[in-house]
């Protein structure tokens, strides 16, 4: 776990890596969408505040197919996470500072809202009594999205952030 965060934060990491590998057979997974969002997101705010990227350039550097980086913008722009400009000098921004991009913003843009409650999704309404796993499920769903909220985009692209052995992954932090 990552050094300088506090015990409770260490109890609550703890938790939910417990959590996910105990209750699924396999790891939970991010949906391509998500994952490609979240990468654009960091590329961009690995830059100056306010740099306008071209979307060939944020897909080359993260590795994302051009044709699905031009969905996710969208869905980021109507979310008011990044601004495209048009034109010779057009490309993507940022629409507010990364330090105000949390990890849940990005994932919530492309993918709803985090609802792991069945009744929460509509699926199956738990009716007159509250299913039998609905605190557990809410509980988690609280987890995780609590946690998402916590990561913003300006500590990921940090690179006073990166931690000796994590071959240049960022450690996430709070705000």
């Amino acid at each position: 776990m990552g050094r300088g965060l506090s015990l409770a934060d260490r109890a609550r990491a703890a938790k939910l890596d417990i959590l996910f590998h105990f209750v699924y057979k396999e790891e939970m997974k991010l949906s391509t969408q998500a994952d490609y969002a979240v990468r654009a997101v960091y590329e961009l705010a690995r830059h100056e505040p306010g740099a306008v990227l071209h979307t060939g350039d944020i897909a080359a550097a993260q590795h994302i197919p051009s044709a699905r980086l031009a969905k996710v913008v969208q869905d980021l722009a109507r979310a008011d996470v990044v601004r495209t400009q048009r034109g010779q000098q057009g490309g993507v921004m940022l629409a507010r500072p990364a330090e105000r991009i949390s990890v849940r913003d990005v994932y919530e843009a492309v993918e709803g809202p985090i609802l792991l409650c069945r009744c929460r999704q509509r699926v199956e309404p738990c009716g007159d009594h509250v299913c039998d796993t609905h605190e557990f499920w809410s509980g988690v769903e609280t987890l995780l999205t609590e946690e998402l909220q916590t990561v913003t985009f300006a500590a990921l692209a940090d690179p006073r952030r990166r931690a000796p052995g994590t071959r240049g992954r960022p450690q996430a932090t709070r705000r």
